[in-house]
């Protein structure tokens, strides 16, 4: 039976990863309606490759100007099937596990369904103790003996928002969305790389949110990735927070559950802030220091004993040889 489902392969210089990627997604090409491979501008052939793997499926090719979500908003816009599943290189799915999540988001007629991804290292040969939020509430289910569950008002805005800067949705390949929602609530572009992050924040008051404790894809965690200081991180969490309470302001005078949530959120959200900024204040601190260290390493290059040397040969001859 093929599932309704308009798959999303956002594409981008990646020959050598999408060619194990491709491998993963030959297994489920034939389930679902519709394949649409995004490409913006590659030059290492990874836009042939994909066409000489998905063409036989039928597979749209659309081409996009650089840029993560907004390759995203492209494909979700050419979608035609009821759901949406976005595959991002290096976050392979399975075909049972695309069935799993169409079978639970039709049996709680859910937007968005959940499911907490499998971690493994850079190359998917080994497991990681590296979690996302949707792994721990995965244990919490299974602790509690759920299998999947629709999230009430209250529990998708907690999850959602309570963990800034990061989000529930961990990685958006273990996910399905409805698609009429992401065409009507595009991935915002001016958040980085937190951009599903705040489209969680942004959808949270008024999306039916269901989650699976059933891993049905895998997360391959990168040897390298970009780091941020603490006062960028301050910074991107200021931003997440600004539209949480925006968001939750729109829908708070309609609904009393979102405007508890709403009262929730700015007092946690205004304790969060203060360690932020702490550490925030320490990091820049210690820059200072150590480049002050660095400038006395580099004026007293003899160490401390030859410029106490030249101190007192200096107040000597201050002293006596006027």
């Amino acid at each position: 039976m093929t599932l309704p489902i308009s798959a999303i392969l956002p594409i981008f210089n990646c020959r050598e990863r999408l060619a194990r990627h491709l491998k993963s997604v030959e297994k489920w090409a034939d389930a679902v309606e519709q394949i649409i491979v995004v490409d913006s501008g590659s030059t290492d052939g990874s836009l042939e490759l994909a066409k000489e793997i998905l063409s036989p499926f039928k597979a749209i090719f659309l081409h996009n100007p650089p840029g993560l979500y907004q390759s995203w908003n492209a494909g979700i816009a050419t979608a035609t099937s009821t759901w949406c599943y976005i595959s991002t290189v290096e976050d392979p799915i399975t075909r049972e596990g695309l069935d799993h999540l169409v079978t639970v988001m039709n049996r709680h007629n859910a937007d968005v369904i959940i499911s907490p991804p499998e971690m493994l290292n850079h190359d998917g040969t080994e497991s990681v103790e590296q979690k996302m939020p949707a792994n721990h509430l995965a244990e919490s289910f299974r602790t509690g003996g759920l299998e999947d569950r629709l999230l009430n008002r209250a529990e998708t805005i907690s999850m959602f928002c309570g963990f800034l800067p990061h989000g529930l949705l961990g990685s958006s390949a273990s996910n399905l969305y409805r698609t009429t929602l992401l065409q009507e609530n595009p991935f915002p572009t001016d958040f980085g790389h937190c951009g599903d992050t705040a489209w969680g924040i942004s959808i949270a008051p008024i999306a039916r949110v269901a989650f699976t404790q059933k891993s049905c894809a895998h997360f391959y965690c990168q040897t390298s990735f970009k780091n941020e200081t603490p006062e960028q991180q301050l910074i991107r969490h200021r931003q997440l927070a600004k539209l949480a309470i925006q968001s939750l302001t729109l829908k708070s005078p309609h609904d009393p559950e979102v405007a508890v949530m709403l009262g929730w959120f700015e007092s946690s959200d205004s304790s969060i802030q203060v360690v932020r900024q702490w550490l925030s204040d320490q990091f820049t601190y210690r820059q200072e220091l150590e480049s002050q260290l660095e400038n006395l390493r580099s004026k007293y290059q003899g160490g401390i004993l030859a410029y106490l040397r030249r101190a007192l040969r200096d107040e000597w001859k201050r002293l006596f040889c006027r």
